[in-house]
């Protein structure tokens, strides 16, 4: 016969792993799960997390405008979720681009570069091609380029500066190409990420809840819940 304490404990432990399931099947239920930090009325702090890829994406937007940004993989075991960040700033980076517009019908003698760049004016957009300056226009901010100075080259490089850091760009097919659009979105000052580390958090009953990661009490968990 087992005493009333061994099944208490066995009865507990069975318990436990029903929620555990009961919750796991919900998840894998759902395309996404969010949970959101409570008391959180002056600032956002969510996690999303896919159950089909087992991919995350946490984003934190704090009541002094700071952002934090991180994603990864995760997995739940023995009711805790551990979650893997990777390098969070590469995605973000994609809306560093560079776009070459191409007609090889409506040829023209004149190409025409876009550059947007939140740390700088149209007064200071400029293509620099062998010694010689090309500026924007003040309006606008697009810099023309009369493509005879591009003659006998076969694939001419050009420079421009963009958020402070000098980028060469490759010219090919010169007579095709009719636009060039370079956007530079200056995340870093911006974003804080969250890359290459392990965070793990308590995970029961459709709450998270985490150590002082978010500048409350050291004494206080906090505490995420799942958004219906």
């Amino acid at each position: 016969m087992y005493s009333s304490r061994i099944l208490s404990l066995i009865m507990k432990k069975q318990f436990l792993f029903s929620i555990f399931v009961f919750i796991s099947m919900q998840l894998f239920a759902q395309d996404t799960l969010v949970f959101s930090q409570e008391n959180s009325s002056m600032f956002s702090n969510r996690y999303f997390l896919n159950p089909e890829s087992k991919t995350f994406e946490h984003k934190y937007n704090t009541d002094d405008g700071q952002l934090w940004y991180g994603e990864g993989n995760y997995e739940i075991k023995r009711n805790r979720l551990f979650l893997r960040f990777g390098d969070s700033e590469k995605a973000i980076k994609s809306d560093n681009q560079i776009t070459k517009i191409y007609d090889r019908v409506n040829k023209t003698d004149t190409l025409i570069v876009q550059i947007i760049d939140t740390q700088e004016d149209f007064a200071f957009v400029h293509i620099k091609y062998n010694e010689e300056y090309f500026y924007g226009d003040l309006d606008n901010g697009l810099v023309k380029i009369p493509k005879s100075k591009f003659k006998d080259i076969e694939n001419p490089i050009v420079q421009t500066s963009l958020q402070g850091s000098l980028i060469s760009i490759e010219l090919t097919e010169i007579s095709e190409l009719n636009f060039i659009k370079i956007t530079g979105i200056d995340i870093n000052t911006i974003y804080h990420f969250e890359s290459n580390f392990k965070r793990n958090l308590s995970f029961k009953k459709n709450k998270l809840k985490s150590k002082d990661f978010y500048n409350t009490s050291k004494k206080k968990k906090v505490i995420f819940i799942v958004e219906e």
